[in-house]
């Protein structure tokens, strides 16, 4: 296991795979295992760069506050501490938001740029789903009746047609030896609670691909595309078959559009 130090605490993260550099950053409540379905595929071509964010997976011995800018300077530390001069970024949802700190933050540091089930400001309706399914867990929920809950955001329609695989995902996600804890998933949702980008947006200035799931809930493609239409250096592209989590819904087709955009 690989750490590195940054504002007092030491975070997580692992390195698979040769070729160009790609740090890959991961949604709320997720950390870098949540790439499984696509990181051997990724890794042919790519050193993949791994990282358990602030606060989840296994960095979840933090000090000090969750927010944006700390997640920002998380990543640029990992670049600094293995010594890459830039890389490429692939976040899904707050990954991607976070993405989009670095990208116009230090835009020297960055090649290009997937923003994956995102988009700089998420609608009232999906922070409320977020926090909603907090305030569950703090409730005192059992954990099974909140991740049936959050499940239904997450996937496609189609996962739900089989219940061996609805059935499988909450038993790994209550196994799971690093799974969220209940403090740090509050902090993380508080963070996520009073982000906006949008003026963020304007100073992106290296290529990016918006890849959107075709039938996400919580960032409907015509929200997410509307959001970005001020930055012509992001282009949108919508993969059919796939909700939110669209690598785990569509994991050929994500892989597809990523290498496709990531070849120079």
């Amino acid at each position: 296991m690989a750490y590195f130090s940054n504002n007092g605490s030491d975070l997580y993260y692992s390195v698979m795979g040769a070729g160009p550099p790609v740090l890959m950053i991961a949604g709320f409540t997720s950390d870098s295992a949540s790439w499984a379905p696509i990181t051997e595929t990724l890794a042919r071509h790519h050193k993949l760069i791994l990282l358990d964010n602030r606060g989840a997976g296994r960095s979840q011995d933090f000090k000090g506050p969750l927010s944006f800018d700390h997640y920002a300077d998380d990543c640029v530390a990992l670049l600094d501490h293995l010594g890459i001069r830039s890389a490429s970024l692939i976040g899904h949802s707050m990954g991607g938001m976070i993405s989009m700190q670095v990208a116009a933050r230090v835009p020297e540091r960055v090649e290009k740029v997937i923003l994956a089930a995102t988009s700089p400001l998420g609608l009232t309706r999906s922070r409320n789903v977020i926090d909603h399914v907090v305030a569950l867990r703090e409730a005192g929920v059992a954990d099974e009746l909140w991740l049936r809950s959050l499940f239904h955001w997450l996937f496609a329609p189609a996962f739900f047609e089989d219940p061996r695989a609805i059935e499988a995902g909450i038993a790994m996600s209550i196994a799971y030896p690093y799974r969220q804890t209940l403090p740090n998933m509050r902090a993380q949702c508080d963070a996520l609670q009073s982000v906006d980008l949008s003026t963020t947006l304007d100073k992106i200035s290296v290529d990016c691909l918006l890849l959107l799931g075709e039938q996400d809930l919580l960032f409907p493609p015509e929200h997410a595309i509307n959001s970005v239409s001020t930055n012509q250096r992001i282009e949108p592209q919508i993969l059919k078959n796939a909700g939110h989590s669209l690598h785990w819904d569509n994991p050929a087709g994500f892989t597809d559009a990523a290498l496709s955009f990531l070849s120079p």
